[in-house]
Order: C-alpha cells, then structure tokens, then sequence
C-alpha cells in the first residue's frame, strides 16, 4: 500500500493527526520560551523578535509547514470525528464518558475548534498589527490592558491546555509508541506538559493586565 493509501485508513489517518500533534506541542514550548522574554522589557523582545525575523527563508518555511499541520491536523480530526459518529451514533452518545474516556478526550474536537478559533484571533492581535517602535512589545502591553481579550485569551489557554492533556499521550498511542507499561508515564508527562503550557501561556496576560 503507497503513502496516500496508508493515509486515508483510519490507522494512517490517526498516525497523522498524532505526528502533527507532537509537531505542535513541541512548538508550543519553543514559542513558550520566547514570548517569556516579554517579562524582561521592550529591548528583550525587540531582539527575540529581531531574531526571529533574521532567520529569512527560515522562517517562512517554517510558518509553512506549521500551516501544512495545522491544516492537517484540524482536517484529520474532524473527519475521524464524523466516521466515528457514522459508524457508532448511538454507542458513542451512551458511552461518550466512559470506558476510560475523559472530559479531555471526549471534548477533543471542541477544544480543538476553539485553539483554532484563539488562533485566528490571536495571528490578527499579535502577529499581523502593525508593530509599534521596534517590536511588538506596546502592541502586546495594550491588548493585554484589555480584559475581554484578556478573558479570551485565559479560556483558548485552557481550551490548549485540556487537548494537551489527553492529545501527547495518545498521539505516542496512534504512533505505536506506547504500551500498558509506558502509557501512566506518557499520561502523567501529558498531564505536566499541559499544566506548563496552558499555566504559562495564561501567566503572560495576567501579569501585564494586573501590573500598575
């Protein structure tokens, strides 16, 4: 069976959305790093950013092939979703909690939809308005002085936060990578890695919203 065949199995499919996944958590931490140089001041960030920019052809490619996933990713979901609903409707309303499954879990493609509705919505605030000075820095300490985008901001954390939780360990499951022995590791590494991210991430809004 060729590539795009071993694909469009659901196997392949879940081998998909599970190598994106780890892509994206792997990112979240390198973007994690970077945006903690806001706490340092404006000339920090200036020269992260400044960085960053710096990296040329780099950098597109690396914008586009976190698209590639993310598209990927968000179309892997949502078809798995669907032929999972088609193949069990009404199994998959009476056992949606149980059998070991989770609130994370069973809330995947909704939390999924919501990081990629806070996604969106944080590319237009951040990484497309006009910079101010050298950098981003002013734009970042105004958006933040506003509480519903502060409020916004703290629930697509959360929503990130909930899909790490169950996707990292699962994503080693859909790759094979896991078994009885590894898996409470994987799920405590999970559990750690999306209480990193989504506290984190929620600090930065906090602090610049509370600060004098």
């Amino acid at each position: 069976m060729d590539f795009i065949g071993r694909i469009a199995t659901p196997v392949g499919k879940k081998m998909l959305m599970g190598a994106t996944g780890l892509g994206f958590c792997g990112f979240l931490m390198v973007h994690l790093s970077g945006n903690f140089t806001l706490f340092k001041g404006e000339t920090a960030f200036a020269e992260y950013t400044q960085t960053l920019h710096a990296l040329g052809f780099l950098l597109k490619l690396s914008e586009f092939i976190l698209l590639t996933m993310a598209i990927l990713h968000v179309l892997m979901g949502v078809i798995l979703t669907l032929e999972n609903r088609a193949a069990r409707p009404e199994r998959y309303r009476v056992t949606a909690l149980h059998g070991g499954r989770t609130f994370a879990s069973a809330s995947m493609i909704y939390s999924g939809l919501l990081i990629f509705s806070f996604l969106i919505l944080h590319l237009v605030g951040f990484k497309f308005a006009p910079p101010t000075g050298r950098s981003r820095y002013p734009v970042v300490v105004e958006t933040f002085a506003q509480i519903r985008y502060v409020a916004a901001y703290l629930l697509g954390v959360v929503a990130v936060g909930c899909h790490v939780s169950h996707g990292f360990w699962s994503a080693f499951h859909s790759l094979g990578a896991s078994g009885e022995t590894s898996l409470p590791f994987l799920q405590t590494c999970a559990l750690w890695l999306a209480i990193i991210v989504a506290g984190g991430f929620a600090v930065i809004p906090l602090v610049f919203f509370l600060r004098p």
